[in-house]
């Protein structure tokens, strides 16, 4: 899945770290990194809906404003998509519930990642444990 972060939601990339997971986790989390004096949770995005299994060997870390660390195989790059490429995310996908958009370019399908949503749904997953 080719995934598009808005670089006003990422604080930076960093190289991956090990994450230290945690006993009795929340649904969505994997655990936690030592990140700038702080323990920063990491997400399981093979928890959430739309994604299939697991990531393959993780190379970095896009850490998000809301302080949240989302694994990631690759950084691909920066791009400014125009208008023309951006569309919703059709209903009947299931990563919609943390998607805000889907960009078309250079023939790739990229998939907004939406972090007020996956907050949201991060905390959904804590009520209902």
């Amino acid at each position: 899945m080719n995934l598009l972060l808005s670089t006003l939601d990422l604080r930076e990339v960093v190289v991956s770290a090990p994450v230290a997971p945690l006993p009795g986790r929340s649904r969505g989390i994997q655990g936690v990194v030592f990140y700038q004096g702080e323990f920063l949770p990491v997400l399981a995005w093979e928890d959430l809906p739309g994604c299939e299994g697991t990531l393959g060997a993780t190379t970095a870390m896009a850490v998000l404003r809301p302080r949240l660390g989302l694994p990631v195989e690759r950084v691909i790059g920066t791009i400014t998509p125009p208008p023309e490429a951006w569309g919703d995310v059709d209903e009947k996908d299931d990563a919609g519930a943390w998607l805000g958009g889907v960009c078309r370019v250079a023939g790739l399908e990229l998939r907004l990642v939406d972090p007020d949503r996956l907050i949201a749904l991060l905390h959904r997953y804590r009520e209902d444990r």
